[in-house]
């Protein structure tokens, strides 16, 4: 049996149910979703959901504090209970890099975006727990903080399927299905869906599934991993990123200290490999310790795991396919999650054929070929 739809999207993480959604509202009125496991199964439900707009890429800060009023004002434009938990982000960095720190937040500043540059100092007043003998400045957002991202997810998928969309979960995508060199439909374990568009968002599994339509796309997998302590007093207060490491620190409501990143053989590594993924937790843990000592008493209760996609130059992947007709991509890098509703948003509008909100130029595939 073989059925149609207008738009196809293939992934279910937050990029995937952000453009599902984006197409729905806008009156396209066929729109499925195919996810291969569960919704958030990905790197979207295994994120630090860090909402922040400090970039070093002017670009990704644009679309970062274009994607903020939606987490912001979640309830009044998705309905549900907010997703988005104000903390404050604190970003440090060395001496080497405090220069770069500073010129970055002036940029960011041009853009309208409230954030002030810091001196070690100042940093620890704010978070006096924060060991500082090896930061030269800090950038401090006082509106930024963390989502849920289960939650987040869930808000698009339910907003999505009420504007008509279908969602359909454990539904691996088998063949891109092409008429020449355009792109006419998909063929899954359930049946074929024949369509005008399909739009690639799958995260650490884009490169293969635009591999059945006979396209390569420069991506390269890297382990994410977090860490869950045990509750304790509150004692981090703001949200934490620490550039040279990429170590992310959060206390959540419940007293749990949760720890991503941090550790750089991580980057690079074959993700099923369980010593890889030993030494990148362990590693994470002890530059935990000396970016915040007192964690060193805290104990850890869980760690988990997961794949996460990069583009060669760090910036997302969104528009049309040349040669392709009919298949578009929507990936980012590790911060995707941040970048989440506008990503859709501009990924669903050039699925639609229609004016982007705002210029994706930088964000083309033919910039690697270029």
């Amino acid at each position: 049996m073989t059925d149609t739809a207008d738009v196809v999207v293939i992934g279910g993480g937050v990029i995937g149910v952000s453009i599902a959604f984006a197409l729905a509202s806008a009156g396209v009125r066929r729109v499925t979703l195919l996810e291969k496991g569960a919704l958030a199964s990905g790197a979207s439900g295994r994120s630090s959901a860090l909402i922040r707009m400090h970039y070093v890429n002017e670009e990704d800060a644009r679309l970062a504090w274009a994607s903020f009023p939606v987490f912001r004002d979640w309830r009044e434009r998705m309905g549900g209970p907010p997703v988005f938990t104000q903390t404050g982000f604190l970003a440090v960095v060395g001496h080497p890099d405090a220069d770069a720190l500073r010129a970055n937040v002036e940029m960011l500043r041009a853009i309208g975006i409230d954030t002030t540059a810091l001196s070690a100092t100042e940093l620890k007043r704010l978070q006096p727990f924060v060991n500082v003998d090896d930061i030269g400045a800090a950038a401090y957002e006082p509106a930024s903080g963390y989502a849920s991202p289960a939650d987040v997810v869930e808000g698009f998928r339910r907003q999505a399927q009420a504007r008509g969309a279908q969602i359909r979960q454990w539904t691996p995508v088998t063949r891109i299905v092409r008429r020449e060199s355009a792109v006419v439909g998909v063929e899954t374990a359930a049946g074929r869906i024949d369509c005008g568009a399909v739009v690639v968002a799958a995260g650490a599994s884009s490169s293969d599934v635009a591999a059945l339509a006979g396209i390569d796309v420069p991506l390269s997998q890297r382990v994410i991993q977090m860490i869950a302590t045990e509750a304790c007093a509150p004692f981090i207060s703001h949200l934490i990123y620490h550039s040279e490491s990429r170590l992310t620190l959060k206390q959540a409501v419940n007293g749990n200290v949760l720890i991503g990143g941090g550790w750089p053989a991580a980057r690079g590594s074959v993700f099923d490999r369980p010593s890889v993924l030993r030494e990148s937790i362990l590693g994470s843990l002890s530059v935990a310790h000396a970016v915040v000592p007192r964690l060193a008493e805290v104990g850890v209760i869980r760690t988990w795991a997961g794949a996460n996609v990069y583009t060669p130059d760090g910036r997302p992947i969104i528009g049309g396919v040349p040669d392709r007709p009919g298949l578009s991509l929507a990936i980012c890098n590790t911060y995707g999650f941040t970048l989440g509703p506008l990503c859709g948003l501009l990924a669903a509008e050039l699925a639609a054929g229609r004016a982007t909100s705002l210029d994706v130029s930088d964000f083309l595939i033919q910039r690697f070929s270029a």
